[in-house]
């Protein structure tokens, strides 16, 4: 049996949907703000960060930033004036 003191964990903190141009067209798209804590016995202590996530239903595609995503630079920038609200 494991039992896990520490770690790190992403919350979202906030979803909001604007409108973008993507192909020519101005279609909606779902962002997502999340926030990296470090963990401890699972109470979040230490903020590391925000991270973002786009998601267009028009065409169905996803974006997410991190280690193996990126997100296209036009695209975040308007996810960083969203991430300011939160």
């Amino acid at each position: 049996m494991f039992f896990f003191i520490f770690g790190l964990n992403k919350k979202p903190v906030g979803k909001e949907t604007r409108k973008i141009m993507r192909n020519g067209f101005e279609v909606n798209a779902v962002i997502t703000v999340y926030k990296n804590y470090f963990e401890l016995f699972f109470i979040p202590l230490i903020p590391l960060g925000k991270k973002y996530s786009l998601y267009i239903p028009h065409t169905d595609e996803y974006f997410e930033e991190g280690m193996f995503g990126k997100i296209p630079p036009e695209y975040l920038e308007i996810c960083r004036e969203v991430g300011r609200k939160y």
